[in-house]
């Protein structure tokens, strides 16, 4: 399956706290639509944990929930580098 990862996408969040009982997602009004791959990478700096509660959701349709996700990014159809924050003190200003 090839992702359009420029497609608009958001969150969506579940209080489940077990598979026995499901609850409902809804939109994270909070975190507005944006393209697919921006969200992704959000979300990849999250702990699995936390990741669980949410998943991502297109306007075609797709939902990738965190295994999907997890799929997704060891299969290599993610294209980007994860976000990954810079340690205190750094910059790309510091690295020149």
């Amino acid at each position: 399956m090839t992702i359009d990862w420029t497609q608009r996408a958001w969150l969506e969040w579940s209080a489940t706290h077990s598979e026995a009982e499901p609850k409902p997602f809804i939109k994270v009004e909070s975190v507005r639509p944006e393209p697919l791959a921006k969200i992704v990478r959000l979300m990849l700096r999250w702990n699995i944990d936390t990741r669980k509660s949410f998943r991502i959701v297109t306007d075609s349709g797709l939902i990738l929930n965190a295994s999907a996700l997890e799929q997704v990014v060891q299969d290599g159809r993610f294209p980007f580098p994860p976000a990954v924050a810079e340690a205190p003190g750094t910059s790309a200003a510091n690295h020149a």
